[in-house]
């Protein structure tokens, strides 16, 4: 996982490989605020943007999830903050459902070490498939909040 915020970038941009650069960039380039929800093509099925408005709850009415095919760059674009659970892999987590194969999700109850980051708006956070994260979340739900996430398959770093 990688934490950031915007307003640091271009002091940090060469930190990144040429894929999440892209990524950020396009975070950074475009009027957020003004875009509906729904999903916005980059690079077809290889990088695409899935602008949500959601709710918070409480993390005890989420479930936690982990991807195969795809690296989350989530980005907060208003609300007062976003809590996102955080673990990492572990046999020891209780999946609920397993669809990496078919939609590449996996659903947790249980999360072995489990932490709270909370981003604000104009941070970002970057789960890798090992990060397991629980987004939309925050102390006592309720709060709306709106969050772009950049899908980027991990094919384009030439993983399998």
């Amino acid at each position: 996982m990688i934490v950031g915020d915007i307003a640091n970038w271009e002091k940090e941009r060469q930190a990144f490989s040429p894929v999440l650069q892209k990524a950020v960039d396009y975070i950074r380039e475009t009027d957020w605020e003004h875009a509906a929800p729904g999903k916005y093509e980059l690079d077809g099925e290889n990088m695409f943007a899935v602008v949500q408005e959601i709710e918070t709850a409480p993390k005890a009415n989420r479930q936690a999830e982990c991807h195969a095919k795809y690296i989350d760059v989530q980005y907060l674009i208003s609300g007062p903050e976003e809590m996102i659970g955080v673990g990492r892999a572990s046999a020891r987590n209780v999946v609920i459902e397993n669809q990496l194969e078919t939609s590449d999700y996996a659903l947790y109850g249980q999360v072995e070490g489990e932490f709270d980051l909370v981003l604000y708006p104009g941070m970002f956070a970057i789960f890798f498939p090992s990060d397991v994260h629980r987004p939309g979340c925050s102390a006592t739900g309720g709060t709306r909040i709106k969050k772009a996430v950049i899908k980027v398959n991990k094919a384009l770093f030439g993983c399998r």
